[in-house]
């Protein structure tokens, strides 16, 4: 796991070099067990054999100008005496700068020994270079993995920049005054003046809409960021405009193929082993994320079933929840799995202080309230850990959210909609019950699911935002439509859980986990992402993942309920926890945008950071904000704050968020 940069550009020129070494240094953070660089100019141009990196330097020893140059900074975990980067294959015609983990490395370095490749590590990264060698543009599709990387091919003059298919490794690239430019984080870009000041309009609207800026859109102009499962090629010439994107679909399936309810819960409980047992590679030790949930806690029991002895986990809550904190459930799910177990209580006043700065540190605005949480979370785990297995990812592809339910409650909804709008509201909160009642008018799929997924509705965005871009309806439509399956009779909820997948965890939760980890050095890794088991979970029946009764992620659990402690499963699997409200990194958002009482009232003039951006409405935007108050609308709140921090953090001349690259 690491930090990435590079650049390209027509000619030879001082500014690839200038700028590879900017980026690299804003990255230190992701990397702090080396750094290293290459370019085009290191003289491996005329093909001697030069294996295992060579031409690898040092930041003083690159060349004044480069047409291309990578750059890296290293988080040492697998292969740590010989696993350095950039690296290259025998010849040194092929160059590579990766962020990521390979799980099925052991495996294709088989074939390609078969095949005649001589490796001189034993780095997954090594794959990459001499399976391009071998499967050219196939070889994406052959890696079950987190991934995003930089592959340079000689014979080509070209650049292929490459993001794993769930989306858990970022990868930002944009053109400025005629280079391109390509970063593991949008925020190094704009510190080191490659990402421009000027907004993007039409992500704005996105952002407002979505709380977050689905890919490949970044909210800042002349920049992107590459979207799950996507390449782009790039070529020395061809940086006057945005590249183009280019798909592919991935061949990692799983082997199972069940037939009934029984097959498919052993089948789900046996993948899931099985990338658990994958994503242990290391030669350093693998900690877990344990929030006392069913996801966490089922992760934690199968490592400590793979490895010799039990994994340490780490939990985070919030005192003011008292017996309700999540580091009680995470204490408790320890002790009932026997494992050891730190956690960290986290006062309201402390989070609230600290989290302007935290979202002013982000390349773009997320309004994701537990981001923080993360990240304070991922520094204790820094102090011991490189490595940790979460639980995340679970509830995208398993139905294991209220907007699930929502969609499955839609058919008995247009029975009663009223009705069936108050019953929601008061099983799973007002926001879930507006929602519903939003996707009961809808008139087709593409906007059935843009309202499911909708935190301000779109005919607000464009008051907040008037007479500027597209109609928000429209962008809404083409970020969803993007990700719809063509087959247009396919499961209508199956196809809203692969949207899912591919827009807001993708977009929003996975960039978070992310930025917060790596900000602390630290590795986050996502079983249930493995791309096996995902291939598993989207071939399985809706009808066992969200009951016709809105029941979540129900057959999962009833396997999860066999190989979790009786008690453990007992208090974890209720009908209750089965039906009611999602947890998991929690934060008391309701409490604290409460009028009047709130540690959030926005009367405390926290809108201010919005004032900055010229797009934006003062007198709607205040209005609507009333209005949010009155309704107890705790999730639009929460998103204009995020951006007005942002917004107040990313100020042109400001660059006092992590210190100036």
């Amino acid at each position: 796991m690491c930090g990435i940069a590079g650049a390209i550009t027509a000619s030879p020129h001082p500014r690839v070099v200038d700028t590879v070494k900017r980026l690299t240094a804003a990255l230190a953070h992701r990397g702090p067990d080396g750094e290293f660089f290459w370019s085009a100019s290191c003289g491996l141009e005329a093909g001697r054999p030069d294996a295992g990196g060579a031409g690898r330097v040092r930041r003083d020893s690159l060349p004044a100008a480069a047409t291309v140059a990578f750059g890296h900074r290293r988080l040492a975990i697998v292969d740590l005496a010989t696993g350095d980067q950039p690296l290259c294959n025998e010849d040194g015609s092929v160059w590579v700068c990766y962020n990521g983990e390979i799980y099925n490395a052991p495996e294709l370095r088989r074939e390609l020994e078969a095949e005649g490749h001589r490796f001189a590590t034993q780095a997954d990264t090594e794959v990459l270079v001499h399976g391009w060698e071998s499967w050219r543009e196939a070889l994406f599709a052959r890696l079950n993995g987190i991934f995003a990387f930089a592959l340079y091919d000689a014979r080509a003059e070209a650049v292929w920049l490459v993001r794993d298919p769930v989306g858990v490794k970022p990868l930002y690239y944009g053109v400025r005054d005629g280079l391109t430019w390509w970063s593991s984080e949008l925020d190094a870009a704009h510190r080191c003046g490659l990402a421009r000041e000027e907004l993007n309009v039409d992500a704005l609207k996105l952002y407002l809409t979505f709380r977050f800026v689905p890919s490949p859109a970044t909210i800042r102009q002349d920049a992107w960021k590459l979207p799950p499962g996507h390449f782009v090629k790039l070529a020395p010439g061809s940086a006057a405009a945005a590249p183009e994107l280019r798909r592919y679909q991935t061949r990692v399936v799983s082997a199972a193929d069940p037939r009934g309810r029984d097959q498919w819960c052993d089948a789900l409980m046996e993948e899931l082993g099985r990338a658990v047992s994958r994503q242990l590679m290391s030669d350093v030790p693998v900690g877990a994320l344990l929030s006392g949930g069913v996801d966490s806690s089922l992760i934690t029991s199968m490592m400590t079933a793979s490895l010799p002895a039990p994994p340490q986990t780490f939990g985070i809550g919030f005192r003011s929840h008292g017996a309700a904190s999540e580091t009680r459930g995470a204490a408790l799910a320890a002790a009932e799995l026997g494992v050891p177990h730190v956690s960290i209580e986290v006062e309201d006043a402390e989070y609230i202080s600290a989290w302007p700065a935290s979202f002013a540190s982000s390349g773009e605005p997320i309004a994701n309230s537990s981001s923080l949480l993360l990240r304070l979370l991922c520094e204790r785990v820094g102090k011991t850990h490189k490595v940790v297995l979460t639980g995340q990812g679970a509830d995208e592809p398993l139905g294991g959210y209220p907007r699930h339910a929502a969609l499955r409650l839609q058919a008995l909804g247009r029975f009663a909609p009223r009705l069936s709008a108050r019953i929601t509201q008061a099983v799973l909160g007002s926001d879930s019950g507006a929602r519903l009642a939003r996707v009961l008018r809808s008139r087709d799929r593409i906007e059935r699911f843009a309202e499911i997924f909708t935190v301000i509705p779109a005919e607000d965005v464009d008051r907040l935002l008037p007479g500027t871009g597209a109609p928000t309806r429209e962008l809404a439509r083409a970020a969803i439509a993007r990700w719809l399956p063509a087959d247009a009779g396919a499961d209508a909820l199956n196809a809203l859980l692969r949207t899912d997948r591919c827009l807001s965890l993708s977009d929003d939760l996975l960039l978070v986990a992310d930025r917060e980890s790596m900000a602390s050095s630290v590795e986050l890794r996502v079983p249930f992402l493995d791309l096996a088991l995902l291939d598993l979970m989207e071939r399985m029946p809706s009808r066992y993942k969200v009951s016709w009764l809105g029941e979540r992620k129900w057959l999962y659990r009833r396997g999860a309920a066999r190989r979790l402690p009786r008690e453990l499963a007992r208090r974890l699997l209720s009908p209750a926890a089965r039906m009611g409200r999602k947890q998991g990194f929690t934060t008391p958002v309701e409490r604290w945008f409460q009028t009047g009482s709130g540690d959030l009232d926005p009367s405390a003039d926290w809108l201010s950071g919005l004032r900055g951006i010229g797009a934006l409405r003062s007198g709607p935007t205040e209005a609507f904000v009333a209005d949010r108050q009155k309704a107890g609308g705790a999730r639009q709140l929460a998103l204009l704050f995020a951006l007005s921090q942002w917004a107040a953090g990313n100020a042109p001349g400001r660059d006092d968020r992590r210190g100036a690259a």
